[in-house]
């Protein structure tokens, strides 16, 4: 075969060369095939076969160098199927890597634009809470004074005494809110509140509403020691808690509201109430977020904006908790863990004796 025969039938010529090596390398039986018919006798039958006999050895080296190859591209093959599986796992771990970068950027994103509406929220609530206050104290005021004029009026002392109850709750509520938007603890000294009390007078407010919205309100009160809780942060809380919930309810038919203050059977743990309800639940989507300000602004429960997370603000300061979950037979349920108060040695016994020391 020529050279140019060669570049036309094999686009590598040394390829080409080695395979006219490899053929070529079965003439070795060639010399032994020569000396056979030398010494044996020139019979036809005996030249027969020693000339068989050499042609089915002369391709053993061929045999032997193709086997060798075969072997070496196996070999090889492995090798590549190996690099290409390593491959595809580090450009798995890249896309990994990427889509968590991507979800931490994102997640960045998100908290960059929420600590700056938090920042707009509370300055807008600081001016707010001082043009708030400055009336509310005029309304507190005037309704005192009324009180006193008119304390031959029995009934309309008592709904005096009703609304100025509400407009010092509210004056509570607005001090202690911007506290909470801030973050910080209040320096505040309160005294240690009666839980049953405070849910109490939650449900006293808002059972005209679940009146109106045909919701039985269900009350499962124990008793409970004093907690290291202000009274109205605990009224709030049940309070956003029991509206949340009738806004959920509006429209069923045989809507149901548990409020629970559960038994306290051991000393330092934290006192439990529980605001349940039968309504649709909370949706799965967001309930990791459920205590973040504005997750959502679709209808129904779903429609979250600042009161879960007020609430959560409100009882962090406090040491206190919340958390939801999933009521047994559908619904949901809101978990309020409070700090039971600690004894002191004005008032060490002021639970198990039965109350307040006098």
């Amino acid at each position: 075969m020529t050279a140019q025969q060669m570049k036309v039938g094999d686009p590598n010529p040394a390829r080409a060369g080695g395979r006219i090596v490899l053929w070529a390398s079965g003439a070795w039986a060639l010399p032994l095939l020569g000396i056979a018919f030398w010494i044996l006798p020139a019979s036809g039958p005996a030249r027969t076969l020693i000339f068989l006999f050499a042609v089915i050895i002369a391709p053993i080296p061929t045999l032997l160098f193709m086997s060798r190859q075969r072997n070496r591209l196996l070999s090889r093959a492995a090798r590549a199927e190996e690099n290409t599986e390593q491959l595809k796992l580090q450009l798995d771990t890249v896309r990994f890597r990427t889509a968590r970068l991507r979800e931490e950027l994102q997640a960045a994103d998100r908290q960059a634009r929420l600590s700056h509406q938090l920042t707009l929220l509370g300055q807008f609530t600081a001016g707010f809470m001082h043009e708030f206050n400055n009336p509310l104290a005029i309304v507190a005021g005037r309704i005192e004074v009324l009180l006193d004029e008119r304390k031959e009026d029995a009934a309309l002392c008592v709904d005096l005494d009703q609304m100025l109850k509400e407009t010092r709750y509210m004056g509570n509520i607005a001090r202690t809110l911007l506290q909470a938007l801030r973050r910080e603890r209040g320096g505040e000294v309160f005294e240690a509140s009666i839980p049953q009390q405070a849910l109490e007078e939650a449900l006293a407010a808002l059972r005209p509403t679940a009146k109106s919205h045909a919701v039985s309100l269900i009350e499962e009160i124990a008793e409970a020691p004093l907690v290291d809780v202000p009274e109205h942060v605990i009224g709030e809380v049940v309070r956003g808690l029991l509206s949340n919930a009738l806004e959920a309810l509006k429209g069923q038919e045989e809507g149901v509201i548990w409020v629970r203050l559960e038994p306290y059977r051991t000393a330092g743990v934290r006192v439990v109430v529980r605001i349940e309800d039968n309504g649709p639940g909370v949706p799965e989507d967001i309930r990791e977020h459920l205590f973040e300000p504005f997750i959502s602004h679709s209808s129904g429960r779903e429609r979250l904006g600042l009161g879960l997370f007020l609430a959560a603000s409100l009882l962090d300061m406090y040491d206190g908790r919340i958390r939801y979950e999933v009521r047994d037979g559908g619904g949901a349920s809101f978990v309020v863990e409070l700090p039971p108060a600690r004894f002191t040695r004005g008032q060490p016994y002021h639970w198990f004796a039965g109350g307040a020391s006098e």
